[in-house]
């Protein structure tokens, strides 16, 4: 027997909530939080509104699967590497390492954007593009010099 939560979310899957409507949702939100914000079209949301549906279709009509693609898998590669902070910084709280300290540091604040940027990469490559190990191979060095730099500046 089927499980009802995977017979779910294939539905969604073949009516295109992944591949077309969440993607498009995320496009348009984000383009009505810049425009809202900076209001360079004023202060009027209606005309916003428009402007960030219109500018969400184009995307997605450029985009398309791949771009679906690359939202899916950065995001589920980013929800694992979430829970894996949560575990550590959970580990750390009960064996009484304050936290507040670490937040603050200018080396966690590097490791989240390194964090990033594999993320971005492997996503990019999880979509057929091929990334070139030595390019992987070059970013990584490029991180670990800049944590050494930062360790050494301290």
């Amino acid at each position: 027997m089927a499980n009802p939560f995977q017979v779910f979310v294939t539905n969604l899957n073949q009516l295109g909530f992944f591949g077309f409507l969440l993607p498009w949702v995320f496009i348009f939100a984000i383009t009505f939080g810049l425009l809202a914000k900076s209001k360079v079209l004023g202060d009027d949301l209606r005309i916003i509104a428009v402007v960030s549906m219109v500018a969400g279709f184009f995307v997605m009509g450029f985009g398309g699967p791949f771009l679906a693609n690359f939202f899916v898998n950065s995001f589920g590669m980013a929800a694992v590497v979430l829970a894996g902070i949560l575990i550590i910084v959970l580990f750390m709280s009960m064996s009484g390492i304050g936290i507040d300290a670490i937040a603050k540091s200018k080396l966690t604040l590097v490791a989240m954007i390194a964090i990033g940027i594999i993320i971005f990469i492997t996503a990019i490559g999880s979509v057929s593009v091929i990334v070139n190990p030595t390019v992987i191979a070059v970013l990584l060095m490029l991180v670990i010099m800049i944590a050494a730099f930062a360790f050494i500046a301290k």
